[in-house]
């Protein structure tokens, strides 16, 4: 709800998959960044037939994603709404279950796709974006050497600095100049076996833009 941390709805084998399709993830997505909305407006806004929509609805309702908002309807028109503001996994909570790691696997990958979607849309928009936009956009770029402990915790301290800022937002009065941002988190190994010397740690020279450096976006 508005000026509260977002609600987490963690995933377990059945709930990831019953996630694990296209347009129930836009479906959470849309009502989670827009609001409530029936099954024709989601229809409308996701180009799909508003008998896919309300059969996606009910499926995600009875699983928890999705909850009725009564006081909005008039008639035999059901609105929805996201029941939480987030979704929460772990891969390692899946293991052992051939189809709930094959559901989280999709699940992973349509993210990752989607993240790179809005990269490019973002390329394209940028030419004729707001300046100030252009300026606080950002895309960063780190090679680090740490243990699984050590990036876990650092993970840790990241989102909830992202969850201050976002309930700073939440209770300040509204700014015009404020608008939707999506902030991606990627924390990878690095497919690349160090052969020797201090790993992460590049010549003193070697300022080439790969690896371990950022570049504003």
């Amino acid at each position: 709800m508005e000026g509260e941390r977002p609600t987490v709805k963690r995933l377990d084998a059945e709930s990831v998959r019953a996630l694990a399709h296209p347009l129930r993830v836009r479906i959470v997505g849309r009502l989670r960044r827009t609001g409530p909305a029936t099954a024709t407006s989601l229809a409308k806004a996701l180009g799909e037939s508003s008998g896919a929509t309300s059969y996606h609805l009910r499926a995600l309702a009875r699983y928890g994603f999705v909850v009725e908002d009564p006081g909005r309807g008039r008639g035999r028109e059901r609105w929805w709404r996201a029941a939480q503001g987030m979704t929460s996994w772990r891969p390692e909570d899946f293991a052992g279950d051939p189809a709930a790691e094959a559901a989280e696997e999709w699940l992973s990958g349509f993210h990752a796709r989607t993240a790179m979607e809005l990269i490019d849309d973002w390329s394209r928009r940028r030419p004729d974006a707001d300046p100030a936009w252009v300026s606080a956009a950002e895309q960063s770029d780190y090679l680090l050497t740490m243990t699984p402990d050590e990036v876990r915790a650092m993970l840790a301290e990241v989102h909830e600095v992202v969850l201050q800022h976002r309930q700073a937002a939440l209770d300040r009065p509204h700014d015009p100049a404020a608008r939707p941002l999506r902030l991606f988190t990627l924390a990878l190994p690095d497919p690349v076996e160090p052969e020797g010397g201090a790993p992460g740690a590049p010549d003193a020279d070697d300022d080439d833009g790969g690896p371990g450096g950022g570049e504003r976006a």
